[in-house]
């Protein structure tokens, strides 16, 4: 016989089970103007940084989060940020509030990196060639992380108060474990907040497919 606190111990922990929920979803990007390839160009290899990416994908640069329910035991975890081939890789990078960076120097050349407009935050620091920097965000905001040496160098770092958020990948798809209930899907794309909207959590599986509009054209009044 099993005793009735056992049961009831077993019931609640269905229930919690019960309660988690699956997003699925897919964003879809506007389209960009083609830009023509040349037949021919000169490529100078220096031999001591590595080629880049020819055209990036803008799939890495989108970040889709819920916020809505709370979450206090959710865990707070560490980023790698990685400096190869002069780029930041991510350029976006996505942090809960309380979350470090460690911006990892994998270039043969040194970097100064600091926050554009945060230099009492995270002042520029040279970080030599094989070593890390580590900075802790405390406040949820957009942050612009600059190279002095390279200004070209750029990246993003977005910290946000909601645990639920996710990447796209090379389809534009997503996927997110959630407690059902009611939450605002966000879509972070080129350095802004481009989608807003309302969605219900409801049952096991969610679908969701999100449009980002296309920016307004050049010299049109907002």
């Amino acid at each position: 016989m099993v005793p009735r606190g056992l049961v009831a111990v077993v019931f609640v922990g269905w229930a919690s089970v019960a309660a988690a929920a699956s997003v699925r979803g897919t964003v879809m990007l506007p389209t960009e103007p083609r830009i023509a390839d040349h037949e021919s160009h000169w490529r100078v290899e220096n031999g001591v940084l590595p080629l880049g990416p020819r055209v990036p994908d803008p799939h890495l640069d989108v970040i889709v989060v819920l916020e809505g329910a709370p979450n206090a035991n959710a865990k707070v975890p560490n980023t790698v940020v990685e400096l190869h081939g002069l780029r930041l890789d991510p350029r976006v990078t996505v942090v809960p509030i309380g979350g470090s960076v460690e911006f990892k120097n994998s270039d043969r050349v040194p970097h100064t990196l600091y926050m554009d407009r945060g230099t009492s935050l995270m002042p520029p620091a040279p970080t030599p060639s094989g070593q890390s920097r580590t900075q802790k965000f405390f406040a949820a905001g957009e942050y612009r992380i600059r190279d002095e040496e390279y200004p070209h160098v750029e990246g993003t770092i977005v910290v946000l108060q909601s645990p639920y958020f996710a990447r796209l990948d090379e389809k534009g798809n997503f996927k997110l474990e959630v407690p059902e209930g009611k939450y605002t899907l966000k879509v972070f794309f080129r350095d802004k907040w481009v989608v807003s909207q309302p969605l219900e959590v409801a049952g096991r599986a969610n679908e969701v497919t999100v449009q980002v509009p296309a920016p307004p054209p050049a010299g049109a009044k907002p």
